[in-house]
């Protein structure tokens, strides 16, 4: 299976977003981030292992796994990043059951559909982690400006 650039590009933000996600980010970040490369890992691994035929159903089982998982993360974070990567995940859900059901063959529509979800996941967890990281400050800025009182 050939790489292209555009292949090797999205593999290069899969690997850079996920890992400034599990070294920077609170609990919700560092979830969401290991979970995606995970499973980016294991369908990757899918894709080596299996016959293009033999793929449909794992893909929508990793998909479905990955969906699941933001969907306990954004009930349980309820942060807004959470909840627009656990809708682009039901998205991607959605397309795999959508060729798997109808046996279509991925083309064009799917591959574009597919790299934009991965996308949006990626940026939703890079702001996820952004926005931690600004508010882990302003805390410490919060807590290292107030007055301590003494105690009698």
């Amino acid at each position: 299976m050939p790489t292209t650039l555009i292949t090797q590009i999205i593999w290069a933000a899969i690997f850079a977003v996920c890992l400034f996600g599990l070294l920077k980010g609170g609990p919700g970040e560092r979830f969401g981030a290991g979970l995606t490369l995970a499973i980016a890992i294991a369908f990757q691994i899918v894709n080596i292992i299996l016959p293009t035929e033999a793929r449909a159903v794992p893909h929508l089982v990793l998909d479905g796994v990955l969906a699941l998982g933001f969907l306990v993360l954004a009930v349980r974070y309820a942060s807004l990043w959470l909840g627009g990567v656990m809708l682009l995940q039901g998205v991607q859900f959605s397309l795999h059951a959508y060729f798997f059901v109808t046996k279509l063959t991925p083309g064009v529509t799917y591959a574009v559909v597919n790299n934009l979800v991965t996308c949006g996941t990626l940026v939703g967890i890079l702001l996820g982690t952004v926005a931690y990281l600004r508010h882990a400050r302003a805390e410490r800025e919060a807590l290292a400006a107030k007055p301590v009182t003494p105690t009698v």
